[in-house]
């Protein structure tokens, strides 16, 4: 009977077969590769309109070839898709982040307005392909950009209760409440994208609609 030869290499994780440590750094690979076109489509989708965007650019600003994009997204638009996604995806974790377990609800909501001003203060490119300046023209794109929105509303309601849970806010719609709380996120948004506003300007803004808030869930 043959004999099959199997080498051994040492992973973080401990010993592994060769043949599965190469099929993991290939995908660790593939998964960086295409991390990095990410990156780059949302920078350039932030720099200009979504007709004035070529493949080529993007592919350049990721150092790829225009090929490579291809095998990950079938078309720019599939591209620009997973970008909104991505962006969401990295905005939404940055607020969860934020509502630290052992912090009440008041002090939660309160980093939660201070992660959102932070990031979309930081990461203007990203949050400008978030709030969409070209409509989705597929409905896979609209149920997925509806799915994002209750997504962060859920969030946000689910915050509510915990503070009417704990006494700290009174009985409220927690529904209408979360709305009016992404009301407040879309206001300051604008205001950092487009009004030009100093940093510590729209701190005082956002402890304003803070204030608000928290006057009106006032127990």
């Amino acid at each position: 009977m043959p004999v099959t030869k199997v080498t051994w290499v040492i992973s973080v994780g401990g010993w592994l077969p060769a043949s599965r440590w190469n099929e993991g750094v290939m995908m660790q690979e593939i998964s960086e590769k295409k991390a990095r076109i990410l990156a780059a489509a949302m920078d350039i989708f932030g720099e200009r309109p979504y007709d004035q965007v070529k493949i080529e650019d993007i592919a350049e600003r990721a150092g790829v070839g225009k090929g490579t994009i291809y095998e990950y997204f079938v078309s720019k638009e599939d591209l620009f898709a997973a970008g909104l996604e991505a962006g969401f995806n990295e905005y939404f974790m940055a607020l969860v982040a934020a509502a630290v377990p052992s912090l009440p609800a008041t002090a939660k909501l309160q980093a939660v307005f201070g992660r959102h001003l932070s990031f979309i203060s930081q990461h203007a490119a990203a949050t400008r392909i978030i709030i969409g300046e070209r409509p989705a023209s597929r409905s896979e794109m609209r149920e997925a950009m509806v799915g994002r929105y209750m997504r962060l509303g859920r969030f946000l309601e689910e915050l509510l209760q915990e503070g009417i849970a704990a006494g700290d806010f009174r009985p409220v719609d927690t529904a209408v409440v979360a709305q009016a709380i992404i009301g407040m996120f879309s206001t300051l948004l604008v205001f950092v994208l487009f009004a030009g506003q100093a940093a510590d300007a729209m701190e005082k803004q956002a402890e304003k609609l803070l204030d608000f808030c928290l006057l009106g869930l006032a127990s």
